[in-house]
Formats: C-alpha cells, structure tokens, sequence
C-alpha cells in the first residue's frame, strides 16, 4: 500500500515537474489555436460565423470536441481548463504506461520509474512536426499518452484495461492508436500465446469503432466533408508544399532520417540484449512499433508523392516516426540499466547516450555537429547526465548502493532544469499580452460578427491567439494554413486570402488595396502606425483601425511616425 501510494506521488511529482518546467506546456501556440475556435463555434454557434477556420471543423472523426463540449457544460468551465485538466491526466497516464512497460522487463520499481522519468523528458522530431510529448492539449497528445497506458497494461497482462485505454485512444486520434492495434491484430494472428490477451480487446476497439462513426454522422456545424478518397489537385499539392512542408517527406527526410535510422538501430540492437528478460507482448511492440515507425517514411513518400493520394495528408503517417524514437528510449533505457546492474558502466554510458540525446535533439546525429561553444556545451551536458546515470545506477554491491541508485532519480530532475539553460526549448516563448489587450477590447467594442485582419503579422502566432481570446474572425492568417491538409476548397481559399493580403512586404498602400475586402478592423504593429485616420484602440505593439475610418480618409494611407 505504502509503495502505491509512493508511486502515485512520484507520478503526480513528475507530471508537474514536466508540465511546468520541461518539457513544458503552452496554451494557444499551436494546434489550440485552430481547435479551440472551433470548440467555441460548437458550443456557441452565433459566433465566428464567418471565419475560415471555425466554420470548417475537422473533428469529425474524434471525440475531442464531445468530451470538452460535455465537461464544459457539466462543469461550467472555460475550455482552457477543460483542455489543459485533460493534457495533465493524459500525460500522468502515459507516465504510468511507460513505467508499468518497464516493469514487466523485470526491472525494479525505481528503475521502471526511472525509465519513464526519462522518456518523458520528450523528444521534438522537427521534420515531421511532432513531438514525444505534446505540449499542447490536442488530440494527438492525448491519445499518444494512451496508448503509452495501453501498452504497459497489455505487457502486465491487464488486456480489458488495455483495450479500453487503446479504444479511447483510438476515438481521440485514430492515427495514432493505430500501430498499437496494427501490432495486437498481428500477435493474435501469428502468436498462439499472446493470442488470449489480443482477443479480449477487440471488443472495445469494436465498440470504438461503431461509436466514433456514429458521432461523425452527428457532427453539427459540418459545411464541407473531409475528402478521404481521391487524389489531390496539382494546385493543392503546391499550396501543401507551402504550408505544410511537414508532411512531404521529400522535402525534410534527406536530412534527418539517417538520425532516425541511426535510433531504430539502437532500438533493435538494444532489444536484442534484453531480449531474455522480455515477454512475449513485450516483444511484439519493441519489435514492430520502431519498425512501424521507420517505414512510415516511405510509405508517406509513395502514397502522397508519387500517388498523391488525398487522405495522406490528413493522415500524416510519416509522425508514427515518433514510435521509433519512444521505442528507442525505451529499449535503450532498460538495456543500460541492465548493463549498470551487471557493472559494465561503460556500456551503460553507451546505452543512456541515446536515451538522453533525445529530449535533445530527435535528430541525434546533429548532436555531433560541435560547430560553436553552444553546441559544445549541450555536447557535454549530454555527457554528464548518461555518465552520472551509468556511475550511480553501476555502484557495486555496498553499504551506499541503493540511496546512490536512488539519486539517479535526480538526473532527469537536473535535466529539466539544465536542458532548458543550455539553449533546449520545444516551442517559442511568447509575450500574449499586448495581443490579449487588443481581445479584450474587441471583445467589449466590437460585434460579434467582425472580422479583423493582422496585414503586417506574417507568419507571426499573434492572430490566432487574437482570435481565440475574443472570437472573432480572422480573415486570414498563417497558422489557419495547417487547415489546407484537410479541406481542399478552404486551402485555395486560404491561399487566394494569403497571397491577396499577407504575401510580401507590408505598405500603406498596399493596405489601401485592401478596403474592398470584407473586414471591419485592421491591426497593424505600431511601427506601421499610418500618418491618418486616428486608430480606434492602441497600446506598445499594435493599433487598430476601423475599416469605415480608413476608407473614409480624404488622403491616401501613408506610415506615420510615433508621437
């Protein structure tokens, strides 16, 4: 009872840890920014009537936005903490997952809760965009953290709770689920000992299935489909090729896939020294899941380049890459632990290198790259946290080894603390509280039917934080973009909106050219403050002016100076 609810502690213990330090969480830098609009025109249809991105929802095929809609109003809670209570629990759940995998390879407590302290350190996969651990609360996040859950449940021989855990996941991003279910099918096929546990749970994924088609039916606000057969336009295909250079592998795999490769190596190699103290689940998923992960590449590569298939964009296989780094970690982690046990500090030091390069760098290989003192310095940090894991978990057998094995807990605690100062950061740190200002007061001034445009913003965050704050309408902007992978007529448009307004150098008179568009307010930075009319709102970083004003103006718009 007393090592349970120690458990439990170190678990919330480090969830916060990871939540409020590194790898860290944000709220409206990413993904949220396209969800949470279309959260709030779900829940309130009077609102964000005409912006691109509300009035196109693509959750259609997930429970994302039945369970935040259904907590929001039993709760009477603002979305915020509805997303970010789920990503906690999602992320302490993963955690178990990782730690109760772990176990079941015959590794103590505290080492099984040390691997799972390591792995979620994260990891940033830069060329397909996705990270080991989320730090945003999308769908994605939640159900990766899941699956973590399902499989250290299906390897502890816990199949019914697996299969729950996998379901669910599989309702909140099918994708993602998706390896896991793969890998249990097959076991059930080919493995006549593991085929007890994979039979009983099919039935939630049964029941998932049926449901997450029955919600897609009942979806409201749907005014256009999501095209999952056919093949895309030439012309959408160049617009992807703009926006969403993520998911065309050709464009970032030549680069980073000898890193990932490089893992996948490690991965199996690692497998293979621990292969005895396995189980036969556990097999399967150390096995294929990095295998999954690797050849989503060229698969990617064929069903989108060469075929042009339209549902591989709104698939993305190419992130199941995140599977190889996870099963990398994993692999690694326990085969050093392994190794320290037996004494052999060096090829526990050899083991850990990949563990702790990956909250690094993904691309591990990069790491090797000592082109200035920053990188010398991240060089030798990485050092020092796979030595000092490989000497404390390696003491030999004395007086001090378990409280000196104990302190290797400390390691991924230093971690946190020093990837972030010497230069590690997942996401960009922004300052929200100029923009929050102009929200709140579009939100007090303005109808709830404006739309605004930010001309001057580029490819800045600024606008869809604006837009979920107050709801309102943007014309366009650029993070709306990640919306092209699902909806072909919302991708020209997007692009005819982009190039017409945001594309190139911002002038006033290129502003001028605007008026005719359907948008009430412009927000301009204030260095492009214009010489006249007044602005309607102000403050150190933008100002806001009415349409009707400028249009009224008896000059032509010109930059004006700052008083």
């Amino acid at each position: 009872m007393l090592r349970s609810a120690l458990l439990c502690l170190g678990i919330l213990v480090f969830t916060w840890l990871g939540f409020q330090v590194f790898p860290g969480h944000t709220y409206l830098q990413s993904d949220t920014q396209i969800y949470l609009p279309i959260l709030e025109r779900l829940d309130e249809p009077g609102y964000l009537s005409r912006d691109l991105v509300a009035t196109r929802p693509h959750v259609s095929y997930t429970i994302y936005d039945e369970v935040a809609l259904s907590i929001r109003r039993t709760l009477d809670l603002d979305f915020e903490k509805v997303l970010v209570g789920q990503q906690v629990l999602f992320r302490a759940l993963g955690f178990l997952g990782i730690y109760l995998f772990a176990a079941a390879a015959g590794l103590s407590r505290l080492e099984a809760f040390l691997v799972s302290a390591l792995l979620h350190l994260g990891g940033a996969l830069l060329g397909p965009a996705v990270l080991v651990v989320e730090y945003e609360p999308v769908p994605r996040a939640f159900a990766l953290s899941l699956v973590f859950l399902s499989l250290g449940l299906f390897v502890q021989r816990l199949p019914l709770l697996a299969g729950l855990a996998a379901a669910l996941a599989f309702m909140y991003h099918p994708p993602t689920a998706g390896p896991f279910w793969a890998i249990v099918l097959l076991s059930y096929v080919f493995d006549r000992q593991v085929r007890p546990l994979a039979r009983s749970t099919f039935i939630a994924l049964l029941i998932a299935v049926l449901l997450l088609a029955n919600l897609a039916q009942l979806q409201p606000g749907v005014v256009e489909a999501q095209r999952l057969f056919g093949r895309l336009s030439p012309s959408l295909a160049a617009i992807q090729h703009f926006r969403t250079r993520y998911v065309w592998v050709s464009l970032w795999a030549g680069h980073d896939i000898w890193s990932y490769l490089a893992l996948y190596t490690c991965c199996i190699w690692a497998t293979t020294r621990v292969w005895d103290s396995l189980n036969r689940p556990s097999r399967w998923f150390l096995v294929l899941l990095p295998f999954i992960g690797i050849v989503s590449v060229p698969v990617s590569f064929i069903l989108l380049e060469k075929l042009r298939l339209a549902i591989i964009p709104e698939l993305q296989p190419a992130r199941l890459l995140v599977f190889t780094v996870v099963s990398a970690s994993l692999a690694c982690a326990i085969a050093g632990i392994q190794a320290a046990r037996e004494c052999r500090r060096w090829e526990a030091f050899l083991w850990f290198l990949p563990v702790l390069a990956i909250p690094i760098k993904a691309c591990a290989l990069d790491l090797l790259a000592l082109t200035d003192r920053p990188a010398v310095q991240l060089f030798a940090l990485w050092l020092a946290l796979a030595g000092s894991l490989a000497w404390m978990l390696g003491v030999p057998s004395r007086g001090w080894r378990s409280p000196i094995r104990a302190a290797s807990l400390a390691v991924p605690v230093l971690a946190m603390f020093l990837l972030p100062l010497a230069g590690v950061s997942n996401y960009p740190h922004i300052d929200k509280q100029p923009v929050a200002e102009v929200a709140r007061w579009a939100e007090a001034n303005t109808w709830g039917s404006s739309v605004f445009l930010f001309p001057d913003s580029g490819h800045a965050l600024a606008p869809g934080i604006f837009r979920a704050l107050c709801r309102r309408a943007l014309w366009v902007d650029w993070k709306s973009g990640g919306q092209v992978n699902y909806f072909e007529s919302l991708g020209q448009e997007w692009w005819s909106r982009w190039q017409q307004t945001m594309e190139g150098t911002f002038t006033a008179q290129r502003l001028q050219g605007m008026l005719d568009l359907p948008v009430d307010y412009y927000v301009l930075l204030r260095q492009n403050r214009l010489d006249s009319p007044k602005p309607v709102f102000e403050n150190q970083v933008y100002v806001v002016y009415d349409a009707r004003d400028l249009k009224n103006s008896s000059t032509s718009l010109r930059k004006g100076t700052e008083d």
